[in-house]
């Protein structure tokens, strides 16, 4: 299923191809399944010692339930063959893991690598390790936020802060390999990479005791490794809508926008229309509503990619037939123009912020991803938009955010433009420094806040 979701399909489309053709993705599974079978055979007469067996993994893309169906059988599959023969599995947990945070430790897998935690991502390294490391199921290589080695996204305190905590709770400090997670980026601070080997040299000895820990015992293993983050109970479409305080005839297309039932929806809004219930009302009582919702469950980790993809489809499926009825004024919260940087070709997180204010209200146009700075300013110079995203996935892109901003303040352009940004390895501290008007941690946040850029007054 990685297969077909990294290399034959879009990475939005994936999810709605998951949906809507579930035969002929069992089909292509068989098949590519026996190619991955006599891959394993291969493998198992390989003199290795170690191999790279699932990667970029995070409960975003690969969220818990395709991750438990389609993933960790594979996961436990090739274990089973390779470990016998003395392979070590590793695995790569790319992004945010908390919903996997189970899944992976019960997969089969001995190493995490390239594990980046709090603050670049919202997992803390203690949670990390007391629910891998200390109760032996995996061990952890990297741990050290890459942000961490940036001038412009942390301080040195914020650095130090990092490692004192990492000392105090990491021990006994077994089963964790210290590096940066993901990689070093060139512009790192040289003096802060020499200030955490420094560290690690002196306080690193194992095991640890630097935060006077008691020894840890077979009951208290046990109970780390049951440990979860508590999340918000999911919440069902009926419970949302009761929760809504819906006028009573809204409450039907709501729901299709909630159920993500493209169809239907046609059905229920053509309804209302012959009803006479105005599109001004219907879109804004009936159907925005239902995407907020939507919004603000996938920011607390009770929906995932899919239901909010399949949620703005239908939104925007309904929209399409409002359209005729709607004053122009009506149709659109504002003008947004989205893209990811030059030299980083991840999409994911942009489509999703894509997807997720068209759905919203938005007139959103997208600009891709590898965008460079003089086609971001034709673009702003060509659509005038109330509003720019920029997304960088790479600390080696981050720069080009900086780099667009100045350009469009020689340009002219600036003046009346709101630019907000986003990104694994983007914070508040370096959306500041470069001048940014807003700083969003996931697509949620982003939608909320071009909102708010929308109704403050212009610059």
């Amino acid at each position: 299923m990685h297969f077909i979701q990294k290399s034959l399909l879009d990475s939005t489309e994936f999810y709605l191809h998951h949906h809507d053709y579930p035969g002929q993705m069992a089909e292509l599974l068989e098949v590519i399944g026996g190619v991955y079978d006599q891959a394993l055979e291969v493998l198992s007469g390989v003199d290795m010692d170690a191999i790279l067996w699932v990667s970029n993994v995070d409960d975003m893309i690969t969220y818990p339930a395709l991750y438990e169906e389609y993933f960790q059988p594979w996961c436990r599959k090739a274990a089973d063959i390779l470990k016998p023969k003395g392979v070590t599995m590793v695995c790569h947990p790319d992004g945010e893991n908390q919903g996997l945070m189970e899944l992976l430790a019960d997969s089969g897998m001995d190493v995490a690598d390239a594990v980046t935690p709090y603050p670049m991502t919202k997992v803390r390294i203690e949670e990390y390790y007391d629910q891998w490391c200390r109760p032996g199921h995996l061990t952890i290589h990297g741990g050290i936020p890459e942000m961490l080695l940036l001038e412009k996204s942390t301080t040195r305190e914020d650095l130090k802060d990092f490692m004192d905590n990492l000392f105090k709770n990491l021990a006994p400090g077994t089963r964790f390999i210290a590096s940066i997670g993901d990689t070093t980026p060139p512009d790192a601070d040289f003096d802060r990479l020499l200030y955490i080997s420094e560290r690690i040299e002196k306080e690193g000895r194992l095991p640890l005791n630097a935060g006077g820990t008691q020894p840890v015992t077979p009951s208290a293993r046990t109970a780390a490794g049951q440990a979860t983050t508590p999340k918000p109970a999911p919440r069902s479409a009926e419970q949302a809508l009761a929760d809504m305080n819906l006028e009573k005839a809204f409450e039907q297309i709501t729901n299709d926008v909630l159920e993500g039932e493209e169809e239907v929806i046609l059905v229920h809004a053509q309804e209302l229309l012959d009803d006479s219930f105005s599109a001004e009302d219907i879109l804004n009582k009936g159907m925005l509503p239902a995407m907020d919702v939507i919004s603000q469950h996938f920011a607390d980790g009770t929906v995932f990619i899919p239901e909010v993809l399949l949620s703005a489809r239908a939104m925007n499926d309904g929209l399409k037939l409002l359209e005729p009825h709607l004053a122009t004024s009506n149709l659109q919260r504002g003008r947004i123009l989205l893209g990811t940087v030059l030299g980083d070709l991840h999409d994911i997180g942009k489509n999703m912020v894509v997807s997720m204010m068209k759905g919203t209200g938005f007139d959103v146009i997208d600009m891709g991803v590898n965008v460079s700075t003089d086609q971001v300013v034709e673009l702003v110079r060509e659509h005038r938009p109330d509003i720019l995203g920029l997304s960088a996935l790479l600390t080696t892109t981050m720069p080009q955010m900086k780099e667009i901003i100045d350009a469009l303040a020689d340009k002219g352009l600036r003046d009346d433009l709101k630019v907000i940004v986003g990104g694994a390895p983007v914070n508040q501290m370096f959306a500041d420094d470069i001048g940014a008007d807003g700083y969003a941690q996931d697509a949620a946040e982003a939608v909320a806040l071009a909102k708010r850029q929308i109704q403050a007054e212009p610059k």
